[in-house]
């Protein structure tokens, strides 16, 4: 006989847990809810974090069994912080929460469940590396026959075979919408696919992907043991909901349809700016029709910005039409207001911001607690430049440091070659971009090359097509004609120019068939020229690049090394979450920002103002939003007058100072 003994956890709230000192009424209400539906809609900087965490620990304190909740989060650091934060409150130990990233949680489900799904529970994840590698095997078994267009590199057919699964998508859409240059490969892509999902199965692994479409597919496959998940998972939370993709609000509300609908979505339609990695706005915007019974609270209050910083920014967001409408009310007392200031060009952009960073570290605030935010990481290119100059350390958060790019490291390497002929190590990054050329036959082009006077010609002529193995002739031969126009450039047209030439070269074809984010990059190289504009040679623009290279190694810029201070620079998208005393946010200008190839979406406009609402909702103390007035040939056109940015032209003109500069000396004079 068996005798049953049931421990009481529903006793009071433990003494941490003072709902009515920690939280205002609005989060009060979020963390005290009951069963059902809810959709939390959580403002900048209204402490949504803390909601949540009172919100799992107001469950506990309850009785509900710590391995009765499941809390996914976008990240594992997220996670630890929430469940750190939980284990304070209640000084219970929080193992049993099943939190941490939906990946994370759908690797721990499928390692019990992997059987019903014909897997082995021993199944490998392949991280990003192991997937691009496995990749190039397929396109190798494939024998792709790649005659006058390139075929996409193993990075790129990852990138379209996940945007397709998060998107819901067919590959022939994800080709024709987002990678039309490549519409001629499209069945031989949808092979390789299948060739790809083939040979994972057959090494008995997974990719990231795979954690979740597996999850899914047991969900949909088994309904018995979608209940079983139902209830034991008698709550559901999930943090920044508006980033979820497809697949993701499928699971959670599949889980939910199992529970009750205990499901608890956290989130802010405002700061919804993932769509380019495939995030669906539907998910929260439309939560409460799929959901019928939601109840949605908004936390409303402020605990970040000043009043001033808020009302400009409640004035931007309130255009858009497709979102929860909410107005953020501060806490803080009166500071001054956000200052927009029109810069003549991206020079003095630069030099403004640095000089203005300068100033407020000598007035006492640390650089650390500043930061620069760009809708797109070239905009930083002459910035960066500019803070080198001005042995200012900085910390880049966008990517690699702009001159560190592979791609940017393409073309100067061009520019090496065009400058000095005899510089083997540019010549060998050039021959082996070239299709069917290896480190054998480059070696062999060199080593002709070398054996004369004037390295270029020898590589112009008939001989150096002999060295070939015949595939390589028809690029090599393409090569040839843009070496020669190069070369003509590089006599009549200054720095600035021929950059621009290397993008009319077949190296375009190349940034398309091996980069993610061509278009990105290619925007790059086009700030690459704008920067070249102020050098009269190549000679004296190749030595100041080198010189930047010099001033990295100093420790002006990033490096984890020592205790020296840093201002952050930044996208607007790797800075959400974060927050620092003073934001300048650059290129404020009608082209650059909003991005004029994200107005070709549909719904394009919305989450471009959403960018924006998101980096002016970074400051607490001062914003400064800075614009240049001429165009140094950011749109293609150099000299044409730039329009500050529609989202600066309908905040009323009383909601910010006009900044103005006067310059006592050349910003940014030509060098020789």
């Amino acid at each position: 006989m068996t005798r049953t003994f049931v421990l009481d956890n529903s006793g009071r709230l433990p003494v941490a847990l003072d709902l009515e000192r920690d939280l205002n009424e609005q989060q009060r209400a979020a963390v005290t809810c009951g069963d059902g539906p809810k959709l939390v809609i959580a403002g900048a900087g209204s402490g949504k974090t803390r909601t949540i965490t009172y919100r799992v620990a107001y469950l506990m304190a309850k009785g509900v069994p710590a391995s009765s909740i499941m809390l996914a989060t976008f990240t594992n650091k997220a996670a630890r912080e929430m469940l750190s934060r939980v284990e304070a409150l209640t000084g219970s130990n929080i193992g049993k929460v099943w939190g941490g990233t939906f990946h994370a949680i759908g690797n721990r489900l499928l390692r019990h469940y992997a059987k019903l799904l014909e897997c082995s529970p021993s199944y490998t994840i392949l991280d990003d590396e192991d997937q691009r590698d496995l990749l190039k095997v397929c396109v190798t078994q494939a024998q792709v026959k790649v005659e006058e267009k390139r075929f996409p590199s193993p990075s790129i057919l990852q990138d379209i075979i996940s945007f397709a699964f998060n998107t819901q998508q067919s590959v022939p859409a994800v080709i024709e919408h987002r990678y039309p240059h490549f519409l001629a490969w499209t069945d031989a892509i949808q092979a390789i696919e299948t060739r790809y999902t083939a040979r994972k199965r057959q090494a008995c692994a997974m990719d990231y992907d795979d954690l979740l479409r597996y999850w899914w597919q047991l969900l949909e496959a088994h309904p018995d043991v979608a209940q079983r998940l139902g209830e034991q998972f008698r709550y559901l939370l999930v943090d920044e909901y508006q980033d979820t993709n497809a697949v993701q609000a499928r699971i959670v509300e599949r889980l939910a349809s199992c529970n009750g609908r205990n499901l608890m979505v956290v989130g802010d339609d405002s700061q919804s700016i993932y769509a380019f990695r495939g995030a669906n706005y539907d998910n929260i915007l439309k939560f409460p029709e799929r959901n019928p019974g939601t109840e949605l609270f908004k936390l409303e209050v402020n605990y970040r910005s000043t009043p001033q910083i808020l009302e400009f920014t409640n004035a931007s967001i309130h255009h858009n039409e497709q979102q929860f409408h909410k107005t953020l009310t501060p806490t803080r007392n009166p500071a001054s207001l956000p200052v927009v200031v029109p810069l003549n060009d991206v020079y003095q952009e630069a030099a403004f911001v640095a000089q203005r960073l300068l100033q407020l570290r000598d007035e006492g605030l640390p650089l650390e607690d500043m930061a620069v935010l760009y809708r797109a990481h070239a905009h930083s290119t002459i910035l960066q430049a500019e803070l080198i100059r001005r042995n200012i350390p900085y910390e880049i958060r966008s990517g690699v440091r702009f001159f560190e790019q592979a791609h940017i490291k393409d073309v100067v390497a061009y520019l090496k070659v065009l400058d000095n002929p005899f510089d083997e190590v540019a010549w060998r990054r050039l021959f082996l971009m070239i299709p069917r050329i290896g480190n054998v036959t480059a070696a062999r082009l060199w080593q002709l090359a070398i054996q004369t006077a004037d390295p270029a010609r020898a590589l112009l002529g008939a001989d150096a097509v002999g060295v070939l193995p015949a595939p390589a002739k028809p690029f090599f031969t393409r090569f040839q004609q843009d070496l020669r126009r190069l070369l003509e450039a590089s006599r009549e047209q200054p720095p600035g120019a021929v950059v621009n030439a290397v993008l009319e070269t077949a190296y375009a074809d190349y940034l398309q068939a091996t980069y993610e984010a061509a278009q990105s990059r290619s925007e790059d190289i086009q700030q690459l020229a704008v920067f070249a504009r102020a050098y009269q040679t190549l000679q004296a623009l190749l030595s100041e690049l080198v010189l930047l290279g010099e001033l990295y190694g100093q420790d002006v810029a990033a490096g984890p090394t020592g205790d020296l201070e840093r201002v952050v620079l930044s996208s607007v998208h790797q800075a959400k979450g974060l927050e620092w005393r003073v934001v300048f946010v650059m290129r404020m200008c009608e082209g650059e920002f909003p991005s004029t190839m994200a107005l070709r979406e549909p719904d394009g406009e919305e989450e471009e103002r959403r960018i924006f609402y998101v980096a002016t909702t970074r400051a607490k103390d001062e914003l400064y939003i800075v614009h240049p007035l001429i165009d140094m040939g950011l749109r293609g056109s150099s000299g044409l007058l730039l329009q500050p940015s529609r989202f600066l032209q309908e905040i009323p003109f009383t909601l910010y100072e006009q900044g103005q500069v006067e310059e006592s000396a050349a910003t940014f004079p030509e060098l020789d």
